[in-house]
């Protein structure tokens, strides 16, 4: 948990809350808001008999407080600070509340996109972050469609200033709290690399490696390693990177060995 937290004056979800902000090292006091939004989200808890409805009022009332403008490279603090956001923060918005009010959950992650899958007492709910108008699915043959759709893995490249990257696995897993974590250090990793700060996307990478043993992370270490190879680093530094990027894709090899074996 992020340090210097006093855990005792804070909720589970507000711990986890602070844990997330601590990811973009940024000075951010959401907390006392965010217990505010909840407290809000809470009475009408009370007033709303069906969970799935309550379910469906949070989803809008979340989008309409918090999701404001979508970028591609948002940091979750920014969900915050600016109200941007895009689908890994605004996901990790949502499983907080859902944590919160104890509504059972799984954040599944492709390898494009990421979305939630919540099992309330009348059935199945699919939540789409970045879909304020057709995000929240409650009908099995909708979600079904939805899934489909997401495990085609298809990458929708809408901004031509970049090449965009097709993965040679295909990813369909369901992801912790401290995966979460991991994947907004890839993001910043990703995002470091395509602002062409080789050194600092390696400083990352390491960091979501050592909460995530994921493909696309030995996916990207190898995009990564040839760019160093034909930086113009300097020597040291270029190889302290190197040997960083090596030790990561020695210790992801047992992942990429048993996907690929399946």
């Amino acid at each position: 948990m992020a340090q210097g937290l006093d855990v005792s004056t804070q909720t589970t979800t507000e711990v986890y809350l602070n844990s997330f902000l601590s990811v973009d090292h940024q000075e951010v006091s959401a907390s006392k808001s965010f217990r505010a939004f909840l407290d809000k989200l809470e009475k009408k808890h009370l007033s709303i008999t069906e969970q799935n409805d309550f379910t469906q009022y949070l989803f809008t009332k979340t989008h309409q407080y918090y999701l404001k403008k979508y970028e591609d490279h948002a940091s979750f603090s920014a969900l915050f600070n600016k109200g941007t956001y895009n689908c890994l923060t605004g996901t990790i918005l949502y499983s907080l509340i859902l944590n919160h009010f104890q509504i059972p959950h799984e954040v599944i992650e492709t390898n494009y996109h990421i979305f939630i899958l919540a099992e309330t007492i009348q059935g199945k709910i699919l939540i789409e972050a970045t879909d304020p108008l057709h995000g929240f699915v409650d009908t099995l043959s909708d979600i079904e469609k939805r899934i489909n759709t997401y495990k085609k893995n298809t990458l929708s490249a809408t901004n031509s200033k970049f090449n965009y990257y097709q993965f040679n696995t295909d990813l369909f897993n369901s992801v912790s709290i401290k995966e979460l974590h991991g994947l907004l250090f890839y993001n910043k990793a990703v995002d470091s690399y395509n602002h062409q700060n080789l050194q600092e996307s390696v400083q990352y990478l390491f960091k979501a490696h050592a909460l995530y043993s994921s493909s696309r992370i030995d996916e990207f270490s190898q995009i990564i390693l040839l760019a160093l190879q034909q930086s113009a680093l300097e020597s040291t530094i270029k190889i302290e990177c190197i040997k960083t990027v090596l030790s990561i894709k020695n210790e992801l090899l047992p992942v990429v060995a048993s996907l690929r074996g399946n």
